[in-house]
């Protein structure tokens, strides 16, 4: 059984998200998925670890969000860096994760990712408008540590 066979979500159309995302703002954006939490470790420690594995916080906004799901334990956390945290606070983000873990209850895990990528972008192009001369400062790749 291959890696992307035991994790129910659908890379490519995640990363299109992102990249349709991008288009509409100078933010960026990461999602990280992994089966479980280490042992030891909460949500929210875990998401901060893997923002500052990620090196989310050198972008020159500070501007960058981490999505972080770990579904069989049915935890998310997301993150985002100072830059846009000064616009959205914790409820937003949230919210945002409630309701991913709704669609996952449904099995419909693409879709919940999905689903939140498109309502944190609507946010972030509130606070952070595309620019004429924006750099994709992330990958939009994401990421699956199994």
């Amino acid at each position: 059984m291959s890696l992307f066979s035991r994790i129910p979500f659908d890379k490519k159309d995640i990363e299109a998200a992102i990249i349709e995302l991008e288009k509409t703002t100078s933010a960026e954006l990461r999602v990280y998925i992994e089966r479980h939490l280490p042992k030891n470790s909460g949500n929210l420690d875990r998401a901060l670890a893997v923002f500052q594995q990620l090196d989310m916080h050198k972008t020159a906004e500070r501007n960058a969000v981490l999505i972080y799901i770990a579904h069989k334990d049915h935890q998310c956390s997301i993150i985002g860096d100072q830059g846009i945290h000064q616009f959205v606070n914790d409820q937003f983000w949230q919210t945002q994760c409630q309701a991913m873990i709704g669609f996952f209850k449904q099995q419909q895990y693409t879709q919940g990712v999905v689903s939140a990528i498109e309502h944190i972008g609507r946010e972030l192009t509130l606070h952070f408008p595309i620019q004429p001369d924006d750099v994709n400062e992330l990958p939009n790749e994401v990421i699956i540590n199994d």
